[in-house]
């Protein structure tokens, strides 16, 4: 996102500002099954009256991108109440490259004081960002390498069988989040290093880690 859009983030919050009222949340997921079953879980974690503040939708057209942001543009415009952020989570996989670059700088036009529009994309796919919570890589993938990276590491790890649909994949990785967040960041030095600085060219990296900046302090007992 550009970089007069980030002033909102002023680094990881202490457990003392959980007292803070949480601001209100639209999660909009291109994904029909990891990602749904994966931010519905983070929200069952928070508690009864902060979970009210964040609501999930799926949008899985596979058309395009953009079309994401239209739709939670649209979501927002009749929903009851504002939201104060809102995230797009959307992958690389075979949309073209300036136009997966073009979310990040939509949302960043479409942001003012009231709500702050986030793209949470992943490269090459989401997986990635599971796959971070258990070991870090700078190896370019597709996203059937990079499911079948994720499979092998959760059976090592846990003796679990990854599939598309599986539950209770956030409470299962929640536990090594820091550990992911820190590969995240440590990934995107990496292609700032080598000169890669659009999201397309960033494979494999990840945007999820932003989320937790505004709801990770919120967190509980993490659920399945």
């Amino acid at each position: 996102m550009a970089a007069g859009k980030r002033g909102w983030r002023s680094g990881r919050r202490s457990v003392a500002t959980r007292s803070v009222r949480m601001t209100r949340h639209l999660i909009v997921c291109e994904g029909k099954e990891t990602e749904p079953r994966y931010f519905e879980s983070l929200r069952s974690s928070l508690t009864a009256t902060d979970g009210r503040k964040v609501a999930v939708v799926v949008r899985g057209s596979g058309k395009h991108t953009l079309g994401l942001l239209e739709y939670a543009e649209e979501v927002c415009r009749y929903a009851p109440d504002p939201f104060d952020h809102v995230w797009l989570v959307f992958d690389k996989d075979d949309f073209p490259a300036d136009e997966f670059d073009r979310v990040e700088r939509e949302c960043a036009a479409a942001s003012d004081s009231a709500c702050t529009f986030h793209a949470l994309w992943s490269n090459p796919c989401f997986e990635i960002w599971p796959l971070l919570h258990l070991r870090y890589t700078t190896a370019p993938m597709d996203a059937t390498a990079c499911q079948k990276a994720l499979a092998d590491s959760l059976a090592r790890g846990f003796g679990a069988d990854y599939r598309k649909n599986m539950g209770g994949l956030f409470a299962l990785i929640e536990p090594m989040r820091q550990d992911a967040e820190a590969n995240a960041a440590r990934l995107a030095r990496h292609h700032e290093e080598i000169g890669n600085v659009r999201p397309s060219t960033m494979n494999p990296g990840t945007r999820i880690a932003d989320i937790f900046e505004e709801l990770g302090p919120y967190l509980g007992e993490v659920g399945n």
